[in-house]
């Protein structure tokens, strides 16, 4: 009962903080748009908050396998507070930049312990079960989050939208020191890179099957973000989309996922998931190719809907693969350094599609996520192939032994 509880607590976190920043990251550029940003100004805010959880996320992690995942929880959704009610009551762009880092900052403490707690009410047999289900509280709070947002600020403008993001925040943080026990396993001797120190978090990027993953997650990060910056354009510049339909096209890949994560978890229990991420990884790059043979609403409509189907199908099994390396090396060190890297092709990928975009055209910014994502599934079954060859030869050199 004190697991489901607990379960349910962060549930409730997780949907809260992603809604009130899904609404809130919405229209974020907008509104410092709205205050006279405008060149480096209208930027930095955004780089900031994208760097802030590169850099930070592995040492968050490390520190919450030192300190306690309670107290950490309590400081990123008390960071987040103070974000929020920040950003109500100023308007002043060079304090904007550094909320920004800030909340980048709470980011990267928040998602290495909310997966270390979220793990220990999972076992083994039902863990991609247990966070396929989990997961759903922040598709499913993606999705309604910029539909909320426009709501809010066509009703109240950017303080109703501040307004809402402070009250999300301060049910998080009440919750969270409802539900969270102060401790909820044994002290135990320190892993690899739970010190903290840089050499210790790479020590942890050094085992195969996390390598695996991490490349992985880089190349699915540089296609989500390449889908998000750059599908947009093409919706309405080549297939002349009005709004609605544009905004359905979007929201589609995240419906699916947010439907569909349950049951694809369950499925990942059942199934080879290593399988599971190279299968789905390889289907999702090859739609990418058909992004530009779309010619009308309804096939790139089912472009998006297929694209969701198969990017659901290595959620779950990723989810729990990483889960069981953090079971290894240290929970925190390894999902932060997990989130860096993914936060790194979130980066890195807009960047590449706008050098693309001005050099080859919009076709070539698709071809490209999609050669990304096969040569990310590629690493990671050279990965993973050499993890399983490692472990043949420790049992050999056991059984020798014997």
């Amino acid at each position: 009962m004190k697991t489901r509880n607990l379960f349910r607590g962060l549930f409730l976190i997780n949907f809260a903080i992603t809604l009130g920043f899904g609404i809130a990251d919405a229209f974020f550029s907008m509104y410092v748009f709205s205050l006279g940003a405008r060149g480096l100004l209208l930027g930095l805010p955004l780089v900031f908050y994208s760097l802030s959880k590169v850099l930070f996320s592995p040492f968050m992690g490390a520190w919450s396998d030192r300190i306690g995942r309670r107290k950490i929880a309590a400081i990123s959704l008390g960071l987040y507070l103070f974000v929020s009610v920040c950003y109500f009551f100023t308007t002043s762009l060079p304090l904007i930049t550094v909320l920004r880092l800030l909340q980048g900052i709470g980011c990267a403490m928040f998602r290495p312990v909310v997966v270390s707690l979220v793990s220990d009410c999972s076992s083994a047999r039902k863990r991609a079960t247990v966070m396929g289900t989990f997961d759903m509280s922040f598709y499913g709070a993606l999705s309604v989050g910029p539909v909320i947002g426009g709501i809010l600020k066509d009703l109240w403008g950017f303080r109703g939208i501040f307004a809402t993001l402070a009250l999300l925040c301060i049910l998080a943080l009440a919750v969270a020191l409802v539900c969270i026990p102060a401790q909820r396993v044994a002290p135990r001797q320190r892993g690899p890179g739970e010190g903290g120190r840089f050499r210790d978090i790479l020590d942890v990027t050094r085992h195969s099957t996390l390598r695996g993953l991490l490349a992985f997650i880089f190349g699915r990060a540089c296609g989500i973000s390449l889908l998000g910056a750059f599908l947009p354009i093409m919706l309405t510049t080549r297939l002349g989309l009005n709004g609605t339909r544009t905004g359905l096209v979007m929201a589609s890949t995240s419906l699916v996922m947010t439907l569909l994560l349950r049951p694809v978890g369950m499925l990942s229990d059942r199934a080879p998931r290593r399988s599971l991420v190279a299968a789905g990884g390889t289907i999702v790059s090859l739609l990418y190719f058909l992004i530009p043979m779309a010619g009308g609403f309804s096939q790139i409509l089912a472009l998006g809907v297929g694209i969701g189907l198969f990017s659901v199908l290595s959620q779950p099994a990723s989810t729990a693969l990483l889960v069981e390396e953090g079971s290894r090396h240290g929970m925190g060190v390894t999902v932060g350094t997990f989130n860096a890297v993914l936060n790194l092709g979130f980066v890195s990928g807009p960047l590449l599609g706008a050098g693309l975009q001005n050099t080859l055209g919009l076709t070539a910014v698709f071809y490209a996520a999609g050669i990304m994502g096969l040569g990310a599934v590629a690493l990671f079954i050279k990965h993973i192939s050499a993890e399983g060859g490692h472990a043949k030869q420790d049992m050999g050199q056991a059984e020798v032994r014997f």
